[in-house]
């Protein structure tokens, strides 16, 4: 499954409204919230929406016209002089900016739509903005709506909303995708301005039964305090993406994981961190197997690990019995119960055999040199430079002869090859593999860490922590091998810290979790810092491709002047 917007084609009719796509994140508000469900589709695979009032209180516009990009952007001269005043004054487009503006897509398995969709302050000022824009635009009438139609793009509007409805187009894709014949798929059609116009006006004619005015969890969303918001449909975004499987793998009920699913997000940019929120909802089987969980993280497994340059750490707590009822659910567990008998093995075994609680941990990031082995002798002590870390897997066993069993199995069926790159050790609580015997050793030492983490992530199913700063100066030397490179490293060490993330809890209907992104500066809103950040790593990138370019003009007269005596 994949969906592509036409490159081409999404270039060519992003002239017409360059504000909403440059500043997307200036102009996308969560007012008038019911205005705006009314005209989103109920089967929209992805809904982008954002809350401007939060968003240019944080970072105003003024802010943004000091950026270098910014002017990078004025000073191009082969920007006309319209959209250059449209740019520094966007109330000139006759969008109303405190009104809302929202994205979403249709379609997205076949030949969909992208749309974006906002109100108008002023329509005389609208009409003016896309006659600058495009000259030569025909408008068209139709009762109370206009409608401008393009090659790949129409725009409809009347006194109070606009619509722009873009091709989603697939071709791309399927061109270097396997042939769809081999599938039986049927063609995806070119979509035609016509096609185009007709989604724009039943935009504009949606009743409450057929949009999202009346979905619950899309309400629950809106009201979420943050700055951007995002939902997904998962069964519509991959429809037509999955074949029918053929013979007995036809009985595996894989739809149980895409009925009723729904992905909601929050973004909110606070004072020295970016925070999110995620909720996860299912089809009523699956979260009636949901609720049954159980349960936080095991904090002892995470107390053995070594707190020397401890990188990165996610745990999770899961209820086995749950695990198998869901498999049941899919109906798996015939087919993983027939490849597991060969060895006298099945499912209530791998049940039995762990509590649920599993350990992931990263140390020692960093970059090391490893000799080649080249044909060529000559370059036979050459090395190169790549990533390194040690990686650590724990998990906590029940029944130590259940776990024996399978792992014996797995033994079995990775040949002897896991052996060879990693080394294990177990005892009647844990079993632990890793890249280093070392640091295997220390999680079976009875050395026990209580690092500061710890505490923000113990009272869930599932948590996890990231270093940056220990990530960042582990690969120092690789950074500042050159100006721009010690440059890009000083930036990124003065600009992040860590990353928590936690969840697993079933509340209101759904899966929920929380990440944090922490900033060094805790003073300062992260919605400026990351526009100030992203500013100095683009003036950095623009003026070495600048100096490159004028080196690599400069040579290539000299050169022309020595040929030519």
């Amino acid at each position: 499954m994949a969906l592509i917007i036409n490159k081409k084609h999404f270039m060519k009719y992003f002239k017409l409204l360059p504000l909403i796509f440059i500043f997307s994140l200036l102009i996308i508000s969560c007012s008038k919230k019911n205005d705006q469900a009314k005209m989103i589709p109920k089967e929209a695979a992805i809904v982008i929406e954002l809350n401007t009032k939060s968003l240019l209180s944080k970072l105003s516009w003024d802010e943004i016209k000091k950026s270098y990009w910014y002017n990078q952007l004025l000073a191009d001269s082969a920007l006309p002089a319209t959209k250059k005043a449209m740019i520094e004054d966007p109330a000139k487009t006759g969008i109303d900016l405190e009104a809302g503006i929202v994205f979403f897509m249709l379609k997205p398995a076949g030949s969909g739509q992208a749309v974006v969709e906002g109100s108008l302050k002023d329509t005389k000022a609208f009409l003016d903005f896309i006659k600058n824009m495009h000259p030569n635009a025909a408008i068209n009438k139709e009762g109370e709506l206009n409608i401008f139609k393009a090659d790949k793009a129409v725009i409809g509007w009347n006194d109070k909303r606009f619509a722009l409805v873009l091709t989603a187009d697939h071709h791309e894709f399927k061109s270097h995708a396997l042939n769809d014949s081999a599938n039986n798929a049927a063609p995806i059609m070119p979509v035609s301005a016509d096609s185009l116009v007709s989604v724009c006006k039943n935009l504009f004619l949606l009743n409450d039964d057929n949009s999202l005015s009346k979905n619950e969890k899309f309400a629950a969303l809106l009201k979420e305090e943050g700055d951007v918001h995002f939902w997904i449909n998962t069964n519509e975004l991959s429809k037509g993406s999955i074949p029918a499987m053929p013979g007995m793998a036809g009985m595996v009920k894989l739809d149980k994981f895409l009925e009723d699913n729904i992905s909601t997000a929050t973004i909110n940019f606070q004072d020295g961190k970016i925070a999110g929120t995620h909720k996860q909802f299912f089809g009523k089987e699956l979260s009636d197997i949901l609720k049954k969980g159980e349960g936080n993280i095991n904090t002892d497994m995470i107390k053995r690990l070594s707190a020397q340059n401890l990188a990165a750490v996610f745990s999770l707590h899961f209820t086995p019995a749950s695990l198998l009822e869901i498999i049941k659910l899919t109906g798996l567990d015939g087919f993983i119960n027939l490849f597991l008998s060969s060895d006298g093995l099945s499912l209530d075994d791998v049940v039995k055999a762990t509590k649920g609680d599993i350990l992931f941990a990263v140390n020692d990031v960093g970059i090391k040199a490893d000799t080649t082995n080249l044909k060529d002798t000559s370059l036979k002590n050459n090395y190169y430079q790549k990533p390194s870390a040690t990686f650590l897997f724990a998990v906590a066993i029940s029944d130590k002869d259940a776990f024996n069993k399978i792992l014996n199995f797995g033994k079995k069926m990775g040949k002897g090859e896991v052996e060879k790159n990693s080394f294990q050790k177990t005892d009647d609580k844990y079993f632990a593999v890793s890249n280093s015997q070392d640091a295997v050793n220390k999680y079976f030492s009875g050395t026990q860490i209580n690092p500061d983490f710890l505490s923000k992530i113990n009272n869930h199913p599932m948590g996890g922590f990231v270093d940056l700063q220990i990530i960042f100066k582990s690969l120092q030397a690789e950074f500042s091998k050159d100006s721009s490179g010690k440059f890009y490293y000083d930036r990124n060490i003065s600009m992040w810290n860590n990353i928590y993330f936690t969840g697993g809890e079933y509340k209101d209907g759904g899966l929920v979790s929380n990440a944090e992104i922490n900033l060094i500066d805790k003073n300062i809103n992260s919605l400026k810092q990351l526009n100030q950040y992203i500013d100095d790593n683009l003036k950095v990138a623009i003026e070495k491709k600048k100096k490159q370019k004028q080196m690599w003009g400069d040579s290539t007269l000299q050169k022309m002047r020595t040929d030519s005596l």
